[in-house]
């Protein structure tokens, strides 16, 4: 009985405290504006389903920095996603390149993002509060493009810092 209580105390902590296990993660980038910003959304992600499902042999678990074992590169060109790049997601500074024709026998380079409806956010600025969990970390800005079936349909910015200083007068 004593032991019984011990693990469900034990399996509760472990689940309420699931952020404390989570690492941030290996940004992908986006090319916006004729310059380089890291993303914290990952388009490719919602390319894979079970029509399209995830090549594991290709994206291989190497680095808990990056648990989607790739960082693509991205760009924006005539208000359209683009996906331009694609390397291997390890911690190692010498990344390997992943042909997009793996991913996508059937089409050429670039590989347009039609598949993708989301918002995209690029933080700017001073980085306020680090936050050791995917992408939880808070900029002094926060750029989106919201996109729908792989075209830019809005952008806008929030203000980090007043959203910050706003929760704490909130606070008691």
């Amino acid at each position: 009985m004593k032991r019984s209580l011990q693990i469900v105390v034990f399996s509760i902590l472990m689940l309420s405290s699931y952020k404390a296990f989570g690492t941030a993660q290996f940004p992908d980038s986006l090319i916006y504006q004729e310059e380089t910003h890291p993303i914290y959304t990952n388009p490719l992600e919602s390319y894979f389903n079970k029509n399209n499902p995830k090549p594991a042999d290709i994206f291989r678990f190497s680095c808990t920095a990056c648990w989607r074992g790739y960082i693509a590169t991205w760009r924006i060109v005539d208000k359209h996603l683009y996906l331009i790049k694609l390397v291997e997601g390890t911690c190692q500074s010498d990344a390997k390149e992943i042909p997009l024709s793996m991913v996508f026998p059937t089409q050429k380079s670039p590989i347009k993002a039609t598949w993708y409806s989301g918002t995209i956010r690029i933080p700017q600025g001073k980085r306020l509060q680090y936050v050791h969990m995917g992408y939880e970390s808070i900029y002094e800005k926060d750029l989106f493009l919201k996109i729908e079936k792989g075209k830019m349909i809005e952008e806008y910015v929030v203000d980090n810092v007043d959203k910050l200083l706003h929760e704490q007068k909130e606070r008691p």
